[in-house]
């Protein structure tokens, strides 16, 4: 069963009864008066039989001047004020001595007037008797020295009959109201929820990949927050359904490039180890070079193998952070790189104050990013050229620049030189035995310091990379 549905029966289930109880208690309320009203006015008549009747006999004694009346003569009193009582209002009265009606003489006993015999004066109770409702009082007359029952019968039958027309008239009033407040909530109900089966459609646009709906908001109910809710989750799924896409493509790109840096030594490995294998004679000459080229390319292959497990491990490596001295870390890169440097006819200025310039980093990870950069610049700078090494301190923080004279890279490259395997000049990287995974590595460091790289390059001038590090003093 749907919302609309439950919220419709509910609340009309909810309304019928509430308007029908409403009814009913008001209806018998009024019943009830309407009840006290006629036994009230009931009472008043039959007290006036009871102290007419004795009045009476007394008047008809003083008028006739006689002590007493004979029982006959008494009864026929009696009789005459029962039925002027009769032909003036609509109470009947019977008079009874023990179990018998004495008054009107045609007339016998019910059991239910026999049963109010035995009650008290004054008792009142209400019977049905062929269709008909009546009122019943009793009370008890002394007729010469005789005590007889007085019980007083009012016909009620009328204001039965009219709560059981409010009834039934209550019944339709019921039925129909029912059926217009039913149309109402309908209405009412399916207009309410329209915002809802405008969300439910929106959401199954969203799940079935059209990331680009988005629901309608109106108002600043509650539905209107669940509309600005799903507006913002489906934000959160196009921004991250992006980012799956632009890593998924980034991963066949870097699985693409991978093999194809890959292919290039392991087919000459596989080449010139074939040739030593083929062939019966191969002179010392022939078998150095095969043999040269078998290692370099090793060398290459073992280069890459290593750049690509930092670069995927990087990630899960816990900082060691420890506090470095600027300075003494550039002299210990410099002696590292020293056959480098004089292999390419490279020269390496550092520059940095001599003391109390401190940072707090990874030793091993900081070495490598640095080393990384100034093996890049080293490959890109013609022999007899320089390489900085600098460090200055700018807004309490060290800024560590490479900077080289090499050949330069293009303006629209620069933003692509930290992706894994990009190469400009892949001719020259390839040369030096490089797969375009120094900067992507580089760049990683960087961010697990909560820094990052800053490159600008003029072709034909050289080259600046830098990264910021917070300055710690001497005692932190």
């Amino acid at each position: 069963m749907k919302l609309w549905q439950k919220i419709f029966l509910l609340t009309l289930a909810l309304v019928i009864i509430v308007v029908n109880i409403t009814s009913l208690v008001l209806l018998s309320n009024n019943h009830r008066l309407a009840i006290e009203r006629e036994q009230q006015n009931a009472l008043s008549q039959h007290v006036y039989l009871v102290t007419e009747i004795p009045n009476r006999l007394i008047f008809t004694q003083l008028t006739e001047r006689t002590i007493s009346l004979s029982n006959t003569d008494a009864l026929a009193v009696a009789k005459e004020v029962i039925d002027a009582q009769h032909s003036d209002t609509s109470l009947r009265a019977t008079l009874f001595l023990d179990n018998e009606v004495v008054i009107p003489s045609n007339q016998k006993a019910t059991a239910e007037e026999l049963k109010l015999l035995s009650e008290p004066d004054y008792t009142s109770t209400i019977i049905e008797e062929n269709a008909s409702t009546y009122l019943l009082l009793v009370s008890t007359i002394t007729i010469n020295e005789t005590a007889y029952h007085l019980i007083s019968s009012v016909d009620v039958s009328s204001t039965y009959h009219l709560f059981k027309q409010d009834f039934d008239l209550v019944r339709v009033i019921g039925v129909t109201s029912a059926l217009v407040v039913a149309g109402i909530l309908l209405l009412l109900v399916r207009g309410l929820l329209s915002p809802l089966r405008n969300l439910s459609g929106t959401t199954r646009k969203i799940a079935s990949g059209d990331f680009n709906t988005r629901a309608l908001v109106k108002g600043h109910d509650e539905v209107a927050e669940v509309a600005r809710d799903l507006n913002t989750m489906a934000d959160s799924i196009e921004r991250n359904v992006t980012e799956l896409e632009i890593l998924a493509e980034s991963r066949r790109m870097f699985i693409g490039n991978l093999a194809h840096e890959m292919k290039t030594p392991l087919t000459s490995i596989l080449g010139f180890a074939d040739l030593l294998r083929i062939k019966r004679e191969v002179s010392d000459d022939d078998r150095i070079d095969y043999a040269s080229i078998i290692v370099s390319e090793t060398k290459r292959l073992q280069g890459l193998s290593g750049k690509l497990m930092e670069l995927l491990t990087l990630g899960d490596i816990q900082l060691s952070l420890e506090r470095l001295e600027v300075y003494a870390l550039f002299v210990e890169l410099s002696n590292i790189l020293q056959p480098i440097l004089k292999n390419h006819s490279i020269a390496l200025m550092c520059e940095a104050p001599m003391e109390d310039l401190y940072v707090r980093a990874d030793r091993e990870l900081i070495k490598s990013l640095i080393f990384n950069l100034i093996d890049n610049s080293i490959k890109a700078s013609t022999p007899g050229s320089m390489v900085w090494l600098t460090a200055d301190l700018k807004d309490k923080q060290i800024v560590i620049t490479v900077r080289d004279e090499g050949v330069g890279i293009p303006e629209d490259q620069i933003p692509l030189l930290t992706e894994p395997f990009f190469m400009g000049d892949k001719a020259r990287t390839r040369k030096h035995g490089g797969a375009g995974l120094g900067l992507a590595l580089c760049s990683e460091i960087a961010q697990a310091h909560g820094s990052e790289l800053k490159i600008t390059s003029k072709l034909g001038e050289g080259t600046r990379i830098s990264f910021a590090l917070a300055e710690v003093g001497n005692r932190d």
